[in-house]
């Protein structure tokens, strides 16, 4: 699918571990040609890593996603709550990031894709 990040409903998700680096899961709302928008799991990014991505939000182009369906994470008795009015994110939820990203007034629909680089010719 192609369409426009929306950087102001980033959501950060973590902290997590990857091969023994700490860091977060980004997660940006991609808004669709049609008006509509879904949720992007844009993947890892190392503690180090994030301000460099901090630093590169913001572009306004057009941009093609391919990607997998994904369902929302079952939270463990040891997972904290979320806090989106605070920016914390521990788990994803699908219900509540589309409905920090604008919800249903918005187009966001409670889609989640994990977004694949480098595996299919664009």
């Amino acid at each position: 699918m192609s369409g426009k990040w929306d950087y102001d409903h980033t959501i950060i998700v973590g902290p997590r571990t990857r091969d023994g680096t700490a860091g977060y899961h980004i997660v940006i709302p991609l808004v669709r040609s049609n008006g509509t928008t879904v949720l992007v799991d844009r993947g890892f990014v190392s503690k180090d890593g994030f301000e460099k991505f901090s630093k590169a939000a913001g572009t306004e182009e057009e941009v093609l996603v391919q990607g997998m369906l994904r369902v929302s994470q079952v939270r463990n008795n040891f997972t904290p709550d979320n806090h989106p009015e605070k920016g914390e994110w521990y788990w994803v939820d699908i219900d509540a990031m589309a409905e920090y990203a604008g919800g249903e007034k918005a187009n966001v629909q409670p889609v989640f894709i994990e977004e694949i680089f480098g595996v299919f010719p664009v």
